[in-house]
């Protein structure tokens, strides 16, 4: 059974102006073929664009294809924002965008703070996701938004 008990925020690792929802659909298919029940190869369940554009791609009881470290498919909701965050910042509709849903979601699932994570703060996660440009972004909404 899956729980929400997390959010994973995640970057594309590409370019954030660039980057469009069906280029990263195209690449999921291709890498995992597991298709959402709102008909997205995508594995997060929400992408936020480079222009602050939240598109839903997964309903909150799909199961994720976002993190297997620490089962975090199973009892998370994942987030991506299109950009490369070790080389960019995210744009500030998308943090507007971002901080809107987190709020909501923190609030529809009682999800704490400190269960909002940077892909690579999960335990046994081996990547630089969701970039360390982004991640002190992260680290600073936990304390704030108490």
């Amino acid at each position: 059974m899956k729980t929400n008990n997390f959010i994973i925020i995640h970057h594309t690792a590409t370019n954030k102006d660039k980057t469009t929802l069906t280029a990263i659909n195209r690449v999921h298919q291709k890498w995992f073929n597991y298709k959402s029940s709102l008909g997205w190869y995508i594995g997060y369940h929400y992408f936020i664009s480079g222009n602050g554009i939240i598109r839903q791609t997964r309903r909150n009881d799909d199961y994720g294809v976002h993190c297997r470290a620490d089962n975090m498919n199973a009892k998370s909701i994942g987030i991506c924002l299109a950009g490369n965050f070790e080389i960019e910042q995210p744009s500030e509709k998308q943090l507007i965008s971002l901080k809107k849903i987190l709020e909501r979601l923190k609030k529809d699932f009682n999800i704490k703070n400190e269960n909002i994570l940077g892909h690579r703060e999960v335990i046994g996660a081996k990547t630089a996701c969701p970039g360390k440009f982004f991640l002190k972004w992260i680290k600073q909404y936990r304390i704030e938004s108490i």
